[in-house]
């Protein structure tokens, strides 16, 4: 199985790049076949577990998310940890960066934990996920935080690890980033 890209259409460029890409693609068989595919670019994302092993507690946020209303959430508040697109193709740093911006705090040292693919059918992107510990000083505001030139409207909480963990299986939880770093959490973190 091999692919050779043969032609790139952009059909979009407003937010984030939307192309339909015509591919030459030689299948498992040895068959050649001339295929067009629509792909969704707009770059990486960082996500982090902020977490609190002697609390047993983590922290999330709330936002409005369009995309979930679309589909289905009433609403369109959605719960989730702390992300956001990776700048200067430095995930770490951007982490960090959000982590200040999103949840409030300053948090010097994040674990680099693993990297996958999210929707490799129609998006490039490719998430870097982190964990971070808080520790017991760390006092979090009730304010909305965010970047108010990216619209944001972000409500920041602290729950108990086994609260949230539970809500997966109950649709309280349904972000896929935020579903994995719990996952991790368990089999890791809070075992």
């Amino acid at each position: 199985m091999k692919a050779k890209i043969l032609d790139k259409e952009i059909l979009s460029n407003r937010w984030a790049e939307y192309a339909c890409y015509t591919i030459e693609y030689t299948r498992s068989d040895g068959r050649i076949e001339k295929q067009k595919r629509e792909i969704h670019d707009s770059g990486n994302g960082a996500a982090v577990l902020i977490y609190n092993r002697t609390k047993k507690s983590i922290i999330l946020i709330r936002q409005f998310r369009l995309a979930t209303m679309v589909n289905d959430n009433k609403s369109g508040v959605i719960t989730e940890v702390c992300a956001g697109l990776v700048e200067e193709n430095n995930p770490e740093k951007t982490i960090k960066k959000e982590i200040e911006e999103e949840i409030g705090i300053v948090i010097e040292k994040v674990n680099y934990l693993f990297s996958g693919y999210a929707t490799p059918g129609a998006k490039t992107d490719k998430i870097f996920f982190f964990a971070a510990e808080y520790g017991d000083d760390i006092s979090l505001t009730t304010d909305s935080h965010g970047l108010k030139s990216e619209q944001e409207d972000i409500i920041v909480f602290e729950e108990n690890f086994d609260k949230i963990y539970d809500q997966i299986f109950t649709g309280g939880i349904e972000d896929c980033k935020t579903i994995i770093l719990l996952q991790y959490a368990k089999l890791h973190i809070f075992l």
